[in-house]
């Protein structure tokens, strides 16, 4: 995990963005570290999940602490805390990988398409779908300096396929 986070089940949602937090006023964090909640504290969060391939795959995501009166949902009236979600801040665990190794391997092989084609084939095999590298790509683009973005074109045309079929990803 890329830093301390608070688990949540998000199948525990209580409306479209409020999940169950806690039924206490503290927590442990995925690095055993007790949060204390207040009413607004930024909570970094996480909830299991599992690739394509059926790799650990969590979604990460941000949050803000919140009391919700929960009398009137059966069974949770005993939870005290819960998380407005930033559904915007949500990703796989593997799609922050991939965002923080890229650049790298960009700046390792400027010119090599193919070594950044293997790159790609690693999270493609992990399990990483077409549809979320694709985005991730675009992601890269739209924030990167205007050399980086012509490599960055190539790689999605690897993953689209609009290139020979021996070098398309999917």
């Amino acid at each position: 995990m890329d830093k301390a986070r608070v688990y949540v089940d998000l199948n525990e949602m209580v409306t479209d963005d409020i999940v169950l937090l806690s039924k206490d006023d503290t927590k442990a964090d995925s690095m055993g570290n007790i949060i204390t909640f207040y009413e607004g504290l930024p909570v970094s969060l996480y909830s299991d999940d599992a690739s394509n391939s059926k790799e650990t795959d969590n979604l990460i995501f941000e949050g803000t602490a919140i009391q919700y009166d929960l009398k009137s949902y059966p069974g949770w009236g005993h939870v005290k805390w819960c998380a407005r979600i930033d559904w915007n801040s949500l990703m796989h665990e593997s799609d922050m990988k991939f965002l923080q190794l890229l650049p790298i391997e960009i700046e390792k092989h400027p010119n090599d398409l193919l070594a950044l084609q293997k790159f790609l084939i690693c999270f493609k095999n992990y399990g990483m779908d077409q549809d979320s590298m694709l985005k991730n790509l675009e992601k890269m683009k739209n924030q990167c300096d205007f050399t980086a973005k012509d490599v960055l074109m190539d790689l999605m045309d690897f993953v689209v396929g609009w290139c020979s079929q021996d070098l398309s990803i999917y």
